[in-house]
């Protein structure tokens, strides 16, 4: 009767912390959408901006549903990097600034708005990453991997 209540006491924890990341996700993909529908971009950063938001819905769905927020990190950590790459115009996204003159002075604080987001999200599917781990072990094992030894 323990290991059930202490398996439901599992799942019910590990999905609360999975729902919330997910639903961070989500809001981060509307944000993307909406940065879509108010400030002009031309047909290729249209297309980057969907894919981009399409991989955001993937993963949110993936950690919605209990999967492993992993795919989450590295798509936080790539998006993240991308927009500040864009904001400091390195050579490969030198044209989103330079090629845009309807862009407001303010955009460059809004990608880096949004790039922060996306570290944040990385560092808390890196955090449920740990926990789901540490819990996989504790369940397998009897004991905690952040316990010092």
């Amino acid at each position: 009767m323990a290991a059930v209540a202490a398996t439901a006491s599992h799942i019910h924890s590990r999905s609360s912390g999975h729902r919330a990341l997910g639903l961070a996700s989500l809001g981060l993909a509307a944000v993307h959408l909406l940065v879509l529908a108010l400030l002009p971009h031309n047909v290729w950063w249209v297309l980057a901006l969907g894919a981009m938001t399409l991989w955001c819905l993937k993963c949110s769905w993936c950690v919605l549903r209990g999967g492993s927020p992993l795919s989450l990190l590295s798509m936080s950590a790539l998006m993240g990097s991308c927009h500040v790459a864009m904001v400091i115009g390195l050579p490969w996204f030198a044209g989103h600034h330079h090629n845009h003159s309807g862009h407001a002075a303010t955009h460059a604080s809004l990608m880096l708005g949004i790039a922060v987001a996306e570290f944040l999200l990385m560092y808390g599917a890196a955090w449920l990453s740990r926990i789901d781990q540490d819990r996989e072990i504790q369940a397998q094992y009897g004991k905690s991997i952040s316990a010092p030894i």
